[in-house]
This record gives C-alpha cells, structure tokens and sequence, in this order.
C-alpha cells in the first residue's frame, strides 16, 4: 500500500526518516533526546532556574525589587561592568585560559582617558582631544590583550600567572601615574575634555521613564506578552510530538482556529468585568479555550498515539518521589500560613522574621517541586497512563498554590496599605494559573498523542523561529512596561527609574557574543582550544591565535568598560576594578562556565551576573545585614556548581 504524504512533509522527510531512534545498545551519541532533556543539558540553564528562583525570593520579601525603579538599579548592576566582564571572561574561560588583570584593566582605561584628554600643565595631563584620547586607550588595551596571549603561547607559563602579574603592573601604574601627574589618586574631570558631549550621548545617556507617557502602554505590554507565550507553547507542542505522516486533517485547523477566539473572548473579559464572579468567568473561558486550541493544533498537524496508554502503576520508587513533592510544598505552604507575614523584627542574625519564613517557603518549594518533577520524569517511563495522572498531582499542587498565594496577597486588613501582596503578590496567582493550564494541556497531549523518537530537523527549525518570534514580543512587552509610563502612574506620584545606555551597551555585547560561539568559525575553535588545544591544533584550528584572540576580546570589553565607568562618574579612582576580575569570574562560573574550559556560553555569563547583581541589591533592599552578601555570594556560587553538574548528569543519563 502506498503511503499518502503531505506537501509539508514532502519538504521535511518524517522524524523516522532522518535518524533511528534510540535503542538497547545504541551508541550514545546516536541516543534521541526530548525537548525538555535537551533543554537540561544546555549550560545555561542551571543559571536561568537560579535567576527565576533568587529573582522570586527577593520579589517576595522587599518592597522595591519588583518596581521600576528596582528594576533600573538592577538591570544598570548587571550590564556594567559585570554583565559585560562576564560575557567576556565565560569566553576567555570556554577557551580555556584565565585574565585576573580584567578588574585592574577596567579602572586603567578609565584612568587611561582621562588623563590623556586632560589639560596639559602642571597636575595635568596629555590634553587630547577624545576624539583622539579614546581610539588611542583602545589600541592600549588591545595591546595588553595580546601581550598576555603572547606571552601565555611563548613561555607556556599558566595564564593565571601571566595575567597576575599584569594585574600587579596595572595596579601599581594607576597608583604610581595618577601620585605622578595629578598627585592624587583619583583623576578628573574629564567633562572639560574636548568632544566630550558626544561621547557622553554614545557612553553615558540615560532614559528617564517619568519624561515618557504612553498611555497604551499596558495593552502594548498585554497582547505582547500574551502573544509571545502562545507562541512559546505552540513551539514547545511542535518541538516535542510527532509529526503527521499522513495529510493534515483540516477540522483539526478550525477547532484551533476557535480556541484561539474563545481564549481571546476570556482575556477581554478579564479585562472588561470587576469582582470575583468576573474573574472566574474569565479564567474559565481562557482554561477552555486554550485547552481546545491546543487539542485542535494537535489534531491538525499530530500523530495520534499509536501505542496502548496502559493501566496506573505506581512503584515504589514512583511513590517515594511524589510523596517527597507533596510534602515538601504542604510544608511550604504551612510554614508560609503560620509565620507572620508582617514581622519586620530581627529573628535570628541576619535574618529578620518574615525574612526567614520566605527562605523556608522557598527551600520547602523548591524541594517539593524538584521532587515532583522528578516523579513525573519516572512515571514517565512506566506508561502513558502513569504519566499523566502524576502529571495531573503535579498540576494541582500548582494550582493550590496559586490559590494559597492569592489568599496571602490580600494582606493584613489592620494595617494601613498593608504589605501583603508585596510578600506574596497577586500577579503570581495569574502566572502559577498559567503554569498550571499548560501542565494540564501538554499531560492531555501527552496521553492522546504520539512524541518524537528521533530528531525532526523540520519541526525543530519551526520551533526556533516561533521561539525566537515569541523571545522579541516578550522583550518588546517588557520594553514597554519598563521605559514607559502612564499618566495615572505619574499623578500617583510613581518614582523616577533611569535606564542608562550602559544597559543597551551590554544587551549588544551579550548578543554578539552569543551569536559568535554558536554560529561562527571562531566560537567553534573557541570550545575547540579549550577542550584540547593539542588536537585542535592537530584539525587545523589556530589554536595560539584564537586564544590570543581571546584575550584581546577580555581586554577590549576592559576597555568598554573603563569608558563607561569614566564618563559615568566624570573621574577614576586608582584602585577601580582591583579584585573585581573574580566577581567576573564567579559570574561565568555560575552562568555554567567550567573551570577546565571547553564549555559553557556567554549567555551563562549575563545570567551569572544577573545572580550577582540580584544578590547583592536584594540583601540591601530587604534591609538585611549587608556583611553577610560575600557568604550569600560564596554559597550561590556553590550551589550552582553543583546545581549545574546535577542537572547535567540527569539529563545525559536519561534515554527513552
């Protein structure tokens, strides 16, 4: 008989066509990974769970962290200089080497600038023009990268000691230039320079959202927003379930067609009616109508399951996990019920009462989640059947949550603009809801219909660039939101937030970066010379001048960074950046960067510093004992190590 195939797939061959499926005995390489596990085993990742994690737990206990002027503080934090410095030093360490002059290099161009574009005379400096002054600190700070790489290829002295001992001549020639020329340790102003109002624009302008109204900015930011998560969930369903092999079914395409309406017609009446009994409806019509959206997307372009979905057995094994998942979030949820909210007062150093409830409501979360998940992975590998009734616990503790949460928000009716939904705030009910309709959708999904066994080179492709389309609507939604500000916000007296060019410097930087390893020829000899640079240099790859390559790259962000730092605050100080090369580091490590080289992204290094940068200014805006932030730091930076290992082991030793 012959089998009828679809224009669709005619150009995209079916996933059995283009690899065989993992079997008993096949190599490993040859193994077939699911969405999710690949998903696990990216560098990142552990990074990313520690961003949303640390990220939640802040926006739970202090007042400021989930503003906008919260957000400005802590974005600025991040990009400069040590989101910048960690992209740049996650690449340094991907090939291999280390550059503990990075923190000197920053304050030394910085100081660099000034003091050639300073007047001449006495306690002056070069008097150049910055049109002059910056292209030559720039060429200076190339040279210091490849004299590093040279000297690292020629002696074969480990980069740890080459660049400690630029880092010592660094220090020493900021110390010693700035007693000699200006006597003193800080030089400035560099606001007289020559040219100096352009370059403030390119290196220092900032964006004040209180000058900026949009009073539609809240529906820019909800279709975005909603927008970008339909298309996300669409990608995540085409990237994980089997292609038809057959002709579409075109019913499916109408039932798909009126889901999205019906999830719509929900939205707006969330939006149109008050009260409770509003609420309900609408969330209701929007549960229904993505449930039916999504069944009709996969009745158009799915394989239906072909395998027996089996009876519920629940091993021991099964049950030990899930029993461990409930207890935890019950756990989570009792300490949070128990534990006043509103204590303010020190409980035990450092922490303050409704400090330490959070942090117990976090742990007792995360270990009941975790253990959840793991269940669902095992059940998972029983049946069908098995899989989605855990997977059906699961939701519905997502779901109790949601509700708890929403109950917390209401806040203390005793107090006056109570702190309540500060501690637990209300948009969390609406995003765990969410959570807890896709679990629900994809565990159906997952029953009625057949997953990939081997790559689909077509379907993932399709959910890339829904992926991609989804990543620009949600940055644009919370663009929008960020750098703008309505009316009704501004009579109520909103604070200002700056948004400083630095942040867009950086965003630049990090994608280009990121685009370089996983596209370009250099990031494939990147990971090349430091996973071995013998047997790279042995298949063609120029090893010595890719790594000093690298080099040049740590210390051309230096040098960006010194620019930022001198028109920021008009003068440099002598010790700036000293020591700060292992914050950079730290970063990059907890971004997923090995220590040995070979693997890790730069986008690891923008998370590690977000870490970074949401530890330290959480600890200060919940107004807890700011001596304390280097042991947060040090136990954050352990925990993702091993965080990172863990779940990267997991994911490798899972096959289907």
């Amino acid at each position: 008989m012959t089998e009828t195939v679809s224009p669709a797939d005619a150009a995209d061959p079916p996933a059995t066509r283009v690899a065989p499926s993992a079997v008993e005995g096949q190599d490993e390489r040859l193994a077939y990974r699911g969405l999710f596990q690949r998903m696990f085993i990216r560098p990142e990742i552990g990074a990313l769970i520690g961003v949303v994690g640390i990220w939640v737990f802040f926006w739970a206990v202090t007042v400021p962290f989930g503003t906008a002027n919260g957000a400005s503080n802590l974005i600025d934090f991040a990009s400069s200089p040590l989101g910048i410095m960690g992209v740049a030093v996650s690449m340094l360490m991907i090939g291999g080497e280390f550059d503990l002059s990075a923190g000197a290099m920053t304050g030394a161009m910085g100081m660099l600038v000034v003091i050639l574009s300073k007047e001449a005379g006495e306690f002056g400096g070069a008097g150049l023009t910055l049109w002059v002054a910056i292209p030559i600190s720039f060429v200076v700070a190339l040279g210091i990268g490849y004299t590093n790489g040279w000297l690292v290829e020629k002696t074969r002295l480990p980069s740890f000691t080459i660049t400690l001992a630029t880092y010592y001549v660094l220090i020493g020639a900021k110390l010693g230039f700035s007693k000699l020329i200006v006597d003193q340790v800080q030089v400035g102003d560099i606001s007289n320079a020559n040219g100096f109002q352009f370059w403030n624009k390119v290196f220092a302008s900032d964006w004040n959202r209180t000058e900026h109204i949009w009073n539609s900015r809240d529906k820019v930011y909800t279709v975005a927003v909603l927008a970008a998560i339909a298309l996300i969930v669409v990608a995540i369903v085409e990237m994980q379930f089997s292609r038809r092999r057959e002709a579409y079914k075109p019913a499916g395409l109408i039932q798909f067609v009126i889901g999205v309406g019906v999830t719509i017609a929900g939205i707006v009446t969330l939006h149109v009616t008050d009260g409770v009994s509003g609420n309900w409806l609408g969330s209701a019509i929007i549960a229904v109508g993505t449930i039916v959206g999504l069944l009709g997307y996969a009745t158009w372009r799915l394989q239906p399951a072909t395998s027996g979905r089996g009876s519920l057995q629940m091993t021991s094994e099964l049950t030990k996990w899930l029993s461990i998942g409930i207890v935890g979030v019950a756990a989570a949820i009792i300490v949070a019920w128990q534990m006043d909210a509103y204590d303010n007062t020190n409980f035990f150093f450092p922490f303050t009462y409704q400090g330490f409830r959070a942090v117990l409501f976090m742990i007792f979360s995360a270990i009941g989640y975790t253990a959840i998940l793991l269940a669902v992975s095992k059940a998972r590998r029983i049946n069908r059947m098995t899989h989605f009734v855990v997977t059906l616990i699961g939701c519905a503790s997502i779901v109790v949550m949601a509700f708890f949460i929403r109950w917390e928000s209401q806040g203390d009716p005793s107090v006056k603009d109570s702190v309540g939904s500060v501690k637990f705030r209300s948009e969390a009910f609406s995003c765990l809801l969410g959570l807890g309709l896709f679990v629900l959708a994809l565990a159906i999904l997952n029953l009625l219909f057949e997953e990939f066994t081997a790559i689909h080179p077509g379907a993932d492709r399709i959910g890339r660039r829904l992926i991609a389309a989804g990543g620009l609507l949600f940055t644009v939604g919370m663009l929008a939101k960020l750098l703008f500000i309505t009316q009704s916000e501004l009579d109520a007296g909103a604070a200002p937030a700056l948004f400083s060019v630095r942040t867009i410097w950086a965003a630049v930087f990090t994608i280009t970066m990121v685009w370089i390893l996983g596209s370009a020829r250099f990031g494939s000899w990147t990971f090349a010379v430091g996973g071995n640079k013998e047997a790279s240099r042995q298949v063609g790859v120029p090893a010595a001048r890719t790594k000093t390559q690298l080099f040049m790259l740590v210390a051309g962000a230096a040098w960006l960074v010194g620019m930022l730092l001198a028109f920021r605050l008009h003068t440099i100080q002598a010790n700036t950046g000293n020591g700060e090369e292992f914050q950079y580091i730290i970063a990059a490590v907890v971004g997923g960067t090995l220590l040995t080289g070979g693997y890790g992204t730069a986008l690891g290094g923008m998370l590690g510093a977000s870490i970074v940068a949401m530890a330290t200014l959480g600890i200060t805006f919940a107004r807890w004992n700011s001596d304390w932030r280097y042991l947060f730091l040090g136990v954050t930076l352990l925990l993702a190590m091993l965080a990172n290992r863990w779940i990267r082991t997991k994911a490798e030793g899972m096959r289907r």
